[in-house]
């Protein structure tokens, strides 16, 4: 989310041309996402804005008579598991019914629990007709009264042996996390066509990538005490540091001559540091790229499958040298469209099966199994996301939505994710090295491996004392019994 998030509701709602629009058909070997921004709501439900970089949630729903309406198409009858994506604004137990043809409806009942995104499943299974139909979500509140307040993600719908079998299959595709965990913490960097230099005008970006100092670059790395660098390719405009040819035949004239990350990983493990690369699927900074993608199609076949040729072609390219992805976006962008989570897991796998990947969620549900660790964007807190790890959590979340897979965590280290401003130094550090240490600390202790954005300049230049900070808290960590 990033940039995007701090300027969602300044963008306010963007125009019918430029949303997704699902189609409704339930999908019979995978989840359906009804998003509750695409139903039919009745009077006081309200649709947070959209923007280009994804779709959020309906909030204010607090009385009984409220409802969000699916007009949704089956190409059979069948039996579905319903999932509800729900967060309340207080502690109030909470009873949802989802209503389908001919009258049946399911229940369930949320009791009392901090307010947080989390997933419910409803009890028992849904009808569903072959056909047209629809499905409406009441929600209220458990003991009849009307002083709750909850806002509503997405209705999930699937199959209940379709559901156990892609469970089988994520968790067969699991990578191991034990180097992760070694590596103790890492950092991250958003060097992109966006990135200005410390001083004077940006040069092109093929230039930039040409002159960018991988040595210079990884000797700041290295210095941190950080065990593996994430590096933004990427981000509001769709560009890669390298020749990639996938790309290239979708939108000509995004890829350099130079390969920046292959020069990147030589550097980095050198130094005995693992190479992460950071892409984000698509933004609305960029029109070109939207259109020839595909990126609002409501058949998502072209823009997966453009997804999946770049994806997978990095990956054979770089084989072990690439340790991870971390892809934005993943539970407001990719999550709406139904995402086709298994083939992109495997295609961000090709070349290296252990291979981490990560699906960033932000703040809301996990929007797949089929990744290896929690993103856990803004997350300052070492014990994670509810329910909190323990030190027999073993650095992996015993139970919720993101139940089995490794914790991390990405933090701002400076004051922004991207240096956009001209003729200005990178920002300081939000923490001293005492505080800094005590916070590395606590990470270290429960295997939860927080990833640190370092504000970068075009020209490869750090905060000096942003840099001073890690290596005096990483000195403290040494040192410490």
């Amino acid at each position: 989310m990033k940039l995007e998030v701090l300027s969602l509701l300044a963008l306010g709602c963007v125009s019918a041309s430029a949303q997704f629009k699902p189609d409704f058909k339930l999908k019979a070997d995978d989840f359906t996402v009804l998003m509750g921004v695409d139903a039919q709501l009745t009077d006081g439900l309200k649709r947070a804005p959209l923007n280009g970089h994804g779709k959020f949630h309906v909030y204010d729903w607090n009385n009984a008579k409220q409802a969000a309406t699916w007009k949704i198409t089956s190409g059979e009858a069948a039996k579905h598991e319903v999932f509800v994506l729900i967060r309340r604004a207080n502690n109030q137990p909470l009873v949802f019914s989802l209503d389908a043809a001919a009258g049946h409806s399911i229940h369930a009942t949320l009791p009392a629990n901090p307010g947080r995104w989390q997933r419910v499943k409803l009890d028992g299974l849904l009808d569903i007709p072959a056909g047209d139909s629809s499905v409406s979500l009441h929600i209220a509140a458990a003991d009849g009264k009307a002083d709750f307040n909850a806002e509503l993600h997405a209705v999930e719908l699937i199959r209940p042996a379709v559901r156990s079998e892609l469970a089988r299959r994520a968790l067969a595709m699991r990578a191991d996390p034990t180097w992760f965990q070694n590596a103790r913490y890492g950092m991250m960097v958003h060097w992109t066509k966006q990135s200005m230099p410390l001083n004077g005008d940006p040069k092109p970006y093929a230039q930039a990538v040409a002159d960018f100092d991988v040595e210079a670059f990884a000797d700041a790395m290295k210095s941190t005490g950080a065990g593996f660098v994430v590096v933004t390719t990427s981000h509001a405009m769709q560009y890669f540091p390298a020749p990639i040819k996938a790309l290239d035949a979708i939108i000509p004239g995004r890829t350099t001559a130079r390969d920046l990350p292959a020069d990147l990983a030589a550097a980095l493990n050198k130094r005995g540091l693992k190479l992460f690369l950071y892409f984000h699927l698509g933004a609305s900074d960029d029109a070109e790229w939207l259109k020839a993608s595909g990126f609002w199609e409501t058949d998502t076949s072209k823009f997966f499958g453009n997804w999946k040729s770049i994806i997978s072609e990095i990956g054979e390219r770089y084989g072990d040298k690439l340790a991870g992805w971390w892809f934005d976006d993943g539970a407001t962008n990719y999550y709406y469209r139904s995402a086709p989570w298994e083939a992109l897991d495997k295609a961000a796998k090709v070349g290296n099966p252990q291979r981490l990947v990560g699906f960033n969620a932000w703040e809301l549900c996990n929007p797949t199994e089929f990744h290896d660790y929690c993103t856990n964007e803004g997350g300052a807190d070492p014990r994670g996301i509810e329910p909190l790890l323990t030190p027999a959590s073993n650095g992996r979340y015993p139970s919720g939505s993101h139940a089995g897979l490794q914790a991390s965590a990405c933090l701002i280290a400076d004051s922004t994710w991207l240096h956009t401003s001209k003729n200005t130094p990178p920002s300081g550090p939000r923490w001293n090295a005492d505080q800094l240490a005590e916070l590395l600390k606590g990470f270290i202790a429960l295997k939860n491996v927080p990833i640190f954005n370092l504000e970068i300049t075009q020209d490869g230049q750090l905060s000096p004392q942003s840099l001073a900070v890690f290596r005096q808290a990483s000195a403290k960590l040494q040192s410490s019994p």
